[in-house]
Parts: C-alpha cells; structure tokens; sequence
C-alpha cells in the first residue's frame, strides 16, 4: 500500500521523431553491481549505480503490520497515511512544497514486514530533497491535530479496497489467526480516532531503530549512500522480532454480488531460507501466475489446464515469502454456482504434489523474465533490493539469482507444492451461497 506525499503529471507534446541513440536506458544499465554493506550500528546500505536518468533513495524500516499488537492494531495503516505530517524541525507545508519546487516525489509504502519512505526525481532533485526525506523517515513528531484530520482518509482506503484484496487480508488473518502476519494491512473500522500521536510515537520509538533499517537506492553511489545512512539520527538497537508461525483456519465474508473471491492456500517459504523460497517462485509460474500476453485472460498454468479452461473461472497462483514462513495457494474469482467444482480443482492440484517437468521449465522461464523485468525498472530494483536488505541482510546480483533459479530442480519444485498442500487455509469474501467450507473439502 502506498501514500504520495506530491505526484506531478507531465504532459509530453512530442513534435518530432528523433533516432539519436541514448547513451544509456533511462532506467540505467540493467546489470549494473548491486553493491553493499552493513555499517557498525548494523543499518544494511545497499546501491545500484546504474547511471539511470532518475534517483531513487529510500529508507526502509522493519515495521509492518506484524509488528502491532491488540491494543494499536492499525497503528501501520495510520503511520503510512501520516507520512509528509509536519516533523520536528519542517511543517507539512514546507515539506510538500520544496518537494514540489525541485520536481521530486516522496513516496510512503508499507506491506506486513516493512515501511519504506522513498524519494526519486532527477539526481540534482534528490539531492536538494534529501533533508525532507530525512524529516519524514526519522525526524516524526505526530502533532495531534494533524493525526486527527487523517480520519477520512482512513476511512476511504478501507471503502476502496477490492474484494480481491479483502480475500488476501482474511487468508492472512485465517493463516496465522489474527496475530503477527495475520494482522491487516488496514485499521480496523472500530480504531478510526482511536490511534493518538503517542501511540504513533511509541511504535516508531519501539520499531525504528538502526538495527531495522535499511538504506537503499539506485542512480546513486555506494559512497554518496553511506554517507547520508551515516548522517541520520537513528537510535541504536534491533527491537523485537517476534515469530508468526503458521496455523491454518478459515474466515468467511459474505458481502453478496455475483462473484466469489476464494483464496486457499498453505505455508510457503520464507525468505532465509533462499533455496526453497526460488522453489516456490518458480512453482507460482508453474502453476499460473496470471496471462503472461497482453489483455489475455488466460494462462497455460497447471490450473488453468485441470480447470479445462472454463472461462467463468479467474485464477492465478500466491506467493508470499515473509522472513520466517510465507504463503503459497491460489486465488480465484468465480461465480457462485461455480465456486464449489472450482475450488475442489485448486484443492486437487494443491494436494497433487507432483508437478511436471514442462511446468517447472515455464515456472523458471517466467521468473527469469520477471527477475530481468525488475532489474531494468529503477523502482522495482530499489523495491526489491530493500526488502531483501531489510529482511535478510544481504543483497544478491541479478546475474547470481539467476544462476540459483536455473539450479532449482523439479523434485524441489514438488517439494514445495507438497508443503504448500499438507495444510490449507481458506478464505472467501462476496457470494458465499455456493462456496463449500474447508472441512468439506477433500
């Protein structure tokens, strides 16, 4: 999820078609090193110099949702929304509008592990903004007047979540029931108004320290990077990490309409361990990972084939890595009256265990593609590079992590789906009249 402090749209009137080569893409070089270190207070520094047109920075901070317990749930929902409130030593104004006045973007987003507040724009840009993405990642102060007037953006990132999304929400929820990863990416209803500045400052007291961040960036040079991860006031420490083990349950929603969105699935792998977690990557190609052509509506996925094609039937594989377990399953978007014979189908193929040598090519073939696709797009590279830092405290190459998925074989690849399978979780948000429960399920 994310939060846009400024977002400028240009418009480009192209009057004439030029041929000059560039001297470089305007994402940089895709194979550039990735290069990194871990400075003494333990802050993971990671950067891409790859001579691309824009800059990106981001500071990245252990401090998801997972982190929350029953008294503050929502507190992350509450602290992305706030990003770009005035801080210490900048009001809201300022730092919105000199942001603006060098054509930069500072961005907040957060997932269950990680808050991330990046800065991009052309490299004389960031390097002007640099102290207001210093303010906003470390600098917060929460003026309670401020926290007040969030309320009705709350409450409009809960009216516009799809039901896709709601389905993955309870899957976590049922998966690890409701603690640790099973806590929303949303506040709850019932804790509108009721997150105050101090909670939010005992969270980022408690969550933001050295020993949970992680500075990246892209564009940028290794040395020009450690200087500015050396320059911010962080508090020393590493907090608590509290394991979220996985469960399995169900939890049903039943909000009516025509369609049923079901997500089932089982504990998948987690990101220390790097073999595994590649198996299970390539498994999500290998099973279905959505039309890989353009507007298509279908897949050639192990699903999708043991489906027969039925064209009511929208589906496409899960994959969760969390730094201690993950999710693997399926999520689909049916009708009613067809949710039943469907999602048995997922159930077969998630309790198959077995997995064909074609599939597992074309599972490595996507993923491949996918890692490449990444690496040529600065903001997915600054994305992925800090989640990895964050969470495993390593950076590994574009060119090693496709030598390690091209050493994934087809019986790991079936391991996984057999782990994946041996324990489901079930969730459904929309028409339930015609979806079983999973204790029907066979």
């Amino acid at each position: 999820m994310a939060t846009n402090l400024s977002r400028t749209s240009l418009l480009r009137i192209i009057n004439a078609r030029g041929y000059a080569a560039l001297p470089h893409p305007l994402s940089g070089i895709p194979n550039a090193e990735v290069k990194s270190t871990v400075l003494p207070n333990k802050t993971v520094v990671a950067a891409v110099d790859n001579n691309a047109s824009l800059t990106r920075v981001s500071i990245v901070f252990r401090a998801g949702s997972r982190n929350e317990d029953p008294e503050n749930l929502g507190v992350a929902h509450v602290l992305r929304t706030a990003a770009g409130l005035s801080t210490k030593n900048c009001s809201q104004f300022a730092i919105i509008r000199n942001i603006q006045q060098v054509g930069a973007n500072l961005t907040a987003t957060s997932d269950r592990e990680t808050i991330c507040y990046t800065l991009e724009g052309t490299p004389e840009a960031v390097e002007c903004a640099l102290p207001f993405l210093t303010e906003v990642a470390t600098q917060q102060e929460f003026r309670p007047w401020e926290v007040s007037d969030l309320s009705s953006r709350l409450q409009l990132d809960i009216a516009t979540r799809p039901l896709q999304l709601r389905a993955i929400d309870l899957l976590h929820n049922a998966a690890f029931r409701g603690r640790g990863l099973g806590n929303s990416l949303f506040i709850p209803k019932t804790q509108i108004g009721k997150i105050s500045s101090e909670t939010l400052q005992h969270y980022v007291c408690s969550n933001f320290k050295s020993g949970r961040m992680a500075v990246v960036g892209s564009g940028i040079s290794q040395k020009e990077l450690t200087s500015f991860a050396n320059s911010l006031k962080i508090e020393n420490g590493e907090g608590d990490n509290t394991p979220s083990p996985y469960k399995g349950g169900e939890l049903r929603s039943n909000k009516g309409g025509q369609l049923a969105f079901i997500a089932v699935a089982g504990e998948g792998a987690a990101l220390k361990n790097s073999k595994e977690a590649l198996a299970f990557a390539v498994l999500q190609g290998a099973l279905g990972g959505g039309p890989q052509v353009k507007h298509g509506i279908t897949d050639s996925g192990v699903f999708r084939k043991a489906l027969g094609n039925s064209p009511d039937v929208s589906s496409v594989a899960i994959n969760a890595s969390y730094s201690d377990t993950g999710l693997f399953g399926l999520l689909l978007a049916v009708p009613t009256k067809s949710a039943r014979s469907a999602l048995e189908t997922a159930v077969k193929v998630l309790k198959s265990g077995t997995v064909s040598d074609e599939d597992v090519t074309r599972g490595k073939n996507q993923l491949k593609a996918s890692i490449l696709f990444s690496a040529e797009s600065g903001a997915d590279i600054v994305r992925t590079i800090g989640q990895e830092a964050i969470l495993t405290q390593k950076v590994t190459s574009t060119s090693a992590l496709l030598a390690q998925v091209d050493s994934v074989s087809t019986s790991d690849v079936a391991n996984a789906l057999k782990k994946a399978g041996q324990k489901l979780s079930l969730a459904s948000v929309g028409n339930l009249a015609g979806v079983p429960f999973l204790d029907e399920l066979k």
